[in-house]
Formats: structure tokens, sequence, C-alpha cells
């Protein structure tokens, strides 16, 4: 390093210090743990920062904390987890920010060292004798940074269903499948059904027949597979399927990588990692000492693996899967915030993760999340209200209106009154509430399931989702609600307004630009441009569904729809809808009964006077 660079550098970090009246530790790719983390000598992980923070909490922090990443690749091989025994007690803010100029990675891969060699063709190998064994089980590969295709067949497009049997575990094709993939192992299934999104081992393989290990669309979801539910099949995970260029496969038990590599490529010419984590940092604080003032500024996350339980995941919506009515599984997130209060993630990037990007949970409250890119995330993008396992009545956010019969009376009476559920959240702070999500860019996300949605708010309040850019999803695009039945939760006093959608319900179906269900006194859905919905059935722009009440839909756009541009099916009678527009002039309301019901005309208007009101404040949106 020039002696001129690094006196630079040092001067940047003491005057961020003395700008902010901050302690910095630095960390760097290029730095020893065993240094002091100062801009001479840094750190070279993010672990042993979080040690020395401890050690600073225990003596008493008298000032605001930066950790201060150099540009590069910061590689994490392990969850880093962070309490208030490394974050202090909130009274001063702990700031992880990139060193400005550079870009800072965070990812929770390893580089693949070795010589890939030519196998036949365009196909080569890697040997990787740490994955022996069944060592080091990975279901992602990257290459130069972004994500390659798990080998599938078929290549494009889909196998489809001419009869599913009486348990819905085989599937009788209308393709037939060769006769050499019959004695093929740790093959996987895939399927869209409706609504649900499915990934499962696949038990056997005939030539006209694939049989999953579970039933194909779970008792829990609905969401059964037949020969007429819109499905979609193909087929993941075999030597023989590695046909097309970016396709790739790991034998476990020999512990070799095979890669399809585009014509007259040499892969020896690239850098390839694999993932070994599936979440980067998690932030957790309790009820009575929560995590506060956490933020993040300039950082880039990436790289992470996705969860395969050997029962594989059976969807049930929005990214959640089952395996019976006992309890209901959610993805994980690169970043999870439990318990956290003041949490600030801004000007970020997250890309090429297995499962989601962010997911506030129990107890998170007055979060910001704004100006961050998310491309190429697997699963639920962010996540507010996550039940990582989820018992049902059993789970402490379900239950909160169940108070005293005087409350519940006076919800009916005046169900939009603030008084009331600012004294409900008081007294339980378990409900995410207070959370901002502004102002960012969703693309080409839900690539491991696509069953999965951009913005999930499960049983949360206050959570406002505005500005924001979501794009290029196979399901909905924002979904608030987690109750098909009648009954007050937390879910509530939610805002969802000048979001620009466009093209999705690219897979699975029975959904929309922003889906709503259950009651929801005071949420109000208003002028968000939602565009291009459908390319296989069911296909909403706006869509309440079932027991959905006590809520407003105004002044939305809604155009090139498959089917509705507002569909609320089983509604309350206190729905407000006024001055929306869309290309379909009718739109159906149908009451809780599904009885009879109503139509509604649109104003003619087919498009927005102005689109650059939608959608994310800067310069650098698409």
């Amino acid at each position: 390093m020039k002696p001129s660079f690094l006196i630079s550098r040092i001067a940047l970090s003491l005057a961020l210090a003395a700008a902010s009246r901050a302690t910095v530790l630095t960390v760097a790719p290029d730095g020893r743990d065993d240094n002091d983390g100062s801009a001479v000598r840094p750190f070279a992980t993010l672990e042993r920062a979080r040690a020395e923070m401890r050690a600073l909490v225990k003596k008493g922090l008298t000032e605001e904390m930066t950790v201060l990443l150099r540009a590069g690749t910061h590689r994490v091989d392990q969850t880093i987890e962070f309490t208030p025994e490394e974050m202090g007690d909130g009274k001063f803010a702990v700031t992880f920010a990139a060193e400005r100029g550079g870009r800072v990675v965070i990812a929770g891969s390893r580089q693949l060292g070795g010589t890939w060699q030519r196998v036949k063709g365009d196909l080569w190998s890697l040997s990787m004798p740490d994955a022996a064994d069944g060592k080091w089980i990975f279901h992602s590969l990257f290459r130069g940074g972004e994500s390659l295709t798990p080998a599938r067949e078929p290549n494009t497009g889909y196998f489809s269903v001419a009869a599913v049997d009486q348990d819905r575990r085989r599937l009788t094709l209308k393709e037939k499948l060769p006769a050499t993939w019959r004695d093929l192992k740790g093959v996987h299934v895939l399927t869209t059904a409706s609504w649900h999104f499915n990934r499962q081992p696949a038990t056997e393989i005939t030539e006209t027949s694939v049989t999953g290990k579970r039933p194909i669309g779970t008792d829990v979801s609905g969401a059964k597979i037949s020969a007429t539910s819109h499905s979609r099949v193909w087929l993941e995970n075999a030597l023989p399927f590695v046909d097309a260029p970016g396709e790739w496969f790991l034998d476990t038990a020999k512990g070799v990588v095979f890669y399809f590599a585009p014509p007259g490529d040499d892969p020896n010419q690239s850098q390839f990692s694999a993932p070994r984590v599936r979440e980067l940092m998690v932030f957790r604080g309790a009820a009575e000492k929560p995590v506060r003032n956490v933020h993040f500024q300039g950082i880039e996350f990436a790289e992470t693996d996705w969860e395969l339980p050997t029962e594989g995941r059976l969807g049930v919506q929005a990214g959640a899967w089952a395996y019976d009515r006992s309890r209901t599984y959610s993805p994980d997130a690169a970043l999870r915030f439990i318990f956290t209060d003041g949490a600030v993630i801004e000007s970020c990037s997250f890309r090429d993760l297995g499962d989601g990007a962010i997911s506030f949970e129990i107890g998170s409250r007055r979060a910001r999340l704004s100006r961050c890119d998310f491309r190429r995330v697997g699963s639920n993008v962010i996540q507010v209200g996550r039940r990582p396992e989820y018992t049902g009545e059993g789970h402490p956010l379900h239950l909160d209106f169940k108070t005293s019969r005087q409350e519940l009376d006076a919800l009916k009476q005046i169900p939009s009154a603030g008084d009331i559920y600012k004294t409900l959240a008081a007294r339980l702070p378990e409900a995410p509430a207070q959370i901002k999500i502004a102002d960012n860019t969703i693309v080409d996300c839900g690539t491991t399931d696509y069953g999965s949605v951009g913005i999930m708010v499960g049983y949360a309040h206050h959570v406002t989702i505005e500005h924001n850019l979501l794009q290029n999803l196979p399901y909905t695009a924002i979904s608030v609600g987690w109750r098909w039945a009648p009954g007050l939760t937390n879910t509530h006093s939610n805002l969802i307004t000048h979001n620009r959608i466009e093209h999705i319900m690219q897979q699975a179906g029975d959904g929309g630009g922003v889906y709503l269900m259950g009651e929801q006194p005071g949420t109000r859905v208003i002028n968000n441009f939602i565009r291009d919905s459908g390319k296989n059935y069911w296909s909403h722009g706006v869509y309440t569904d079932e027991f959905s009440d006590h809520m407003e839909i105004a002044g939305n756009y809604v155009v090139q729809v498959m089917d509705h541009s507002i569909f609320m099916n089983k509604n309350g009678p206190n729905q407000v809808m006024h001055d929306n527009n869309g290309e379909k002039g009718l739109t159906l309301i149908t009451d809780r009964k599904a009885s009879g019901g109503e139509w509604v005309t649109f104003k003619p208007e087919r498009m927005p006077p102005d689109l650059s009101a939608y959608g994310p404040r800067r310069k650098e949106a698409p």
C-alpha cells in the first residue's frame, strides 16, 4: 500500500470519529485479528470486532461506536449474533458502515480453489475434497458473485400433469421421461399449484411419472395439485440435468462440482464461490432489554444459502411451508432483528441470497429501511412479523386483541380508534410496529421459492410501505396479514402507498400486486401503480381476500392484469373503495358468505398522468 493512500485512509477514519464523536473499529480483508482495530492496524474479521465491541460495552460506552469496513469482501463462515452485550443500552448508536469510495461486501460464502477439468464438451468438473461424504452441502453456486442455475429439466418451460394419484404423491406426466432417469438419486421434484410452491425429494421416477416423498400440496394450504390446477412441474439436482450453459450440480458423495460453461468459455478464468451460511447477522435483544440504535450504511450483503429440510419445503403461502397443521415454518434472512428498537438500514444492497434478505421479527420497533437495492433474493425479500416456527393459536402475536370484552366491543364500534390501538400496542410489545420501508428497489427476486413475495407483513402494525419499486417476481409483490378468519389481530394501521409494481405473478397464481387478508382496521392501500400481473392464472392488481375489512382502497392505477384490477373476495361490510383506476371496467365484491355481490366501476383512466410519482424517489431508480 502506498504511504499516501494509507495516510488518506487514516485521515478518513479520524474525520469520521471527530465528526460523529464515535469510537471507530476498523475491519479490513487484509487486516489481522491480533491487531488493535485502529485505522493503522485493522482487524481482519467481524467476529474479532464483535469481541472488541463487547469489551468496550463492558467498560462503559461514552460515545457512539462505528465498525468501519474497508473495501473488499468480508467472508463470514458462521452467523454472527449481536446482543446488548455487544451493542450497549442504546444511548449511543452503533453503526456498521462501508468505507467511502469502496465496495464493501459481507458474503456468506467461501471462494473455491483448485483447477476445473474438462469432462466433455462444455461440461467441466472441480474436485472439492472438503465437500466429500456430505461434509459441506450447499444449494447455491456463484460465479463472479452472481447466482448460477441449479441443474434442471426441462431447461426451459415445465412438465405438465396428466393425472394425480389419491394421496397426491405420484404425478403422471403428459411428457415422456428418459428411461435412464429411473436410477437417479437425490432428485428434487418442484411444483406450483394454485398459490403454493413445493420442493421435495423424489422417491421414484419412471418414464411417465414422478413421485414425491410427501403429498404435493399440503392440507394446511388447501392448494392441492391436480391435472386442472394450472400446475407446473420440473426436476432439479442430478448430473444428467447439467446440459445448458450456467447449470451446475454438486456430487455430495464424491465432493465434485459439475458446471456447464457457455461455449468457448474456460471457468478457470473466473472466480467461483459457494455459501457457508444462511444468515449473516442476527441482532437479538429481549423484551426487557432490546438491542437499540443499530445502523447500517452502504454495505452489500451477498451469497447465502437456503434451507432444504429432509422432508422438503411444502409451500403454504408467501414463502412459508408446513407438513401438517401443527407448525408452519418461514424462510431465513441475511439480516434478522429480534426485539430491536431503532434499527436503520440505508443505502445498502442485497443480492444473490438463498432465502430472504431482511426480517423484522418479534419485538422489532421503530425501524427504517430506505434507499436499498435487492436483486436475486431467493425467498421473501423483506419480512415483517416473521414467525420462524409458527404454532397457530399459541403464537404470542396471534391473540393480542383477545383481551377484555369491553375493548373488543369498543373496537367494533370505532374500528379505527387510534387511542385503543396505542394502548394495546403498549401492553403487547411483541408485535413489530412503526417500521418504514421506503424508496427501495426489489427486482428479479423469488428465485429459490416461487411462492415467495417481495414484502411480507404478517402480524405487525403501523408499517409504512411507500415509494418502492417491485419488479419481476414469481408471485405477489406486497402481502399484508396472516389470518383468513374473522377477528382482530396485530395486523392493522398499515399504509401502502405510491409503490410501482410491475411484471409480477410470473409463476404461481391466486395473488396480486397488493394482497391483504383478515380484518385490518386503519390499513390504507392508496395511490399505487400496478402493471402486468399474471403469467399463469388468477392474477389481480389489488386483492383483498377472505374476511378483509375496515380498509381503505383508493386512488390506485391497475393496468394489464390477467384477471381483476381489484378483486375483493368474501370481504366484510366496512371496506371503503373509491377513485381507483383500471383497464377492466368492472370488478366483483363478494360478501363473507360468498352469496351475491356487487359490480363496481372504475374511472376511465388507463394510466396515471405521471409515472414518476411512483417508485423510489431517487435519480438512479429504474
